[in-house]
């Protein structure tokens, strides 16, 4: 756990150093918000969609967590939660910064 706090905070900064220095960026948020019509990408950047599988899930162990309480939108139960990975899903994320040769199977 300790590992993915790090990666959460790096990827947190990221995400507030694009904001404040890429033109057109400036809602973006230093969490994982809903993109687009809803979509689970909200950097805009398709070549990282499978970063970003599933992001946009508002609803826990069967539960819908939108309409539990005023206020609670899409976008707010998105943002509530990480979603887990397969192995297969970290392997294909792992790839998209893996130079080619090196590639994990």
């Amino acid at each position: 756990l300790q590992i993915h706090s790090v990666e959460a905070r790096h990827a947190s900064h990221l995400r507030q150093m694009v904001a404040a220095n890429v033109t057109g960026a400036s809602g973006l948020k230093p969490w994982i918000s809903l993109g687009a019509g809803g979509i689970s990408n909200d950097t805009g950047v398709p070549q990282v969609n499978a970063v970003y599988d599933r992001e946009n899930t508002t609803s826990q162990l069967n539960v819908p967590i939108t309409g539990i309480a005023t206020g609670v939108t899409a976008a707010a139960a998105a943002e509530s939660f990480d979603e887990f990975l397969t192995r297969a899903e970290v392997i294909n994320i792992a790839n998209l910064f893996i130079k080619t040769g090196f590639k994990l199977s």
